[in-house]
Parts: C-alpha cells; structure tokens; sequence
C-alpha cells in the first residue's frame, strides 16, 4: 500500500480545507488526474493554493508508481476503501 509516510496515519496535504493524503488518493482512485480535479472532488487547494505543488507531486508519483508497478491502482482503491 502506498502512502506518503508508508506505516503511518493520513498526513494533512490542504490544511485550509483538512484534506490528508487519503482523501486525495480516494479521489484519484474516483479518476480525479490533475490538480483541478482534485480541487473539484475533495476542495483540497481550492482556498489558499499553497497545496497545489504538494497535490501535484503526489499526482506524479502515482503516475510514476502506476507505470512501474501495474497493480498500483489497486493498491490506491484497496486503502481508500478502508
């Protein structure tokens, strides 16, 4: 399972908004795959921006774990289930 800080709990991505890392990924697994998605499905970035570089390296490293490691969509969609 892919987490930004593997073995611990959600870490808070949009602090204005209080959007951790699980509800981006839960967004990305409901096929939000860009910032403006993201602000769309779950409003993380959507009142200061200062999350927006934080959203979008998280954004790039799932495209480079779903490249590399097929089966990383599940991973994604098995935790957001949780």
């Amino acid at each position: 399972m892919w987490s930004l800080h593997p073995g611990t709990a959600d870490v808070v991505i949009c602090h204005c908004r209080a959007v951790s890392d699980g509800l981006v990924l839960a967004a990305v697994a409901e096929g939000a795959n860009d910032v403006d998605a993201i602000i769309s499905q779950c409003g993380a970035g959507s009142v200061c921006g200062g999350c927006r570089p934080a959203i979008a390296l998280l954004l790039g490293d799932l495209a480079v774990q779903a490249a590399e490691y097929p089966g990383a969509a599940v991973a994604i969609a098995s935790r957001t289930a949780a």
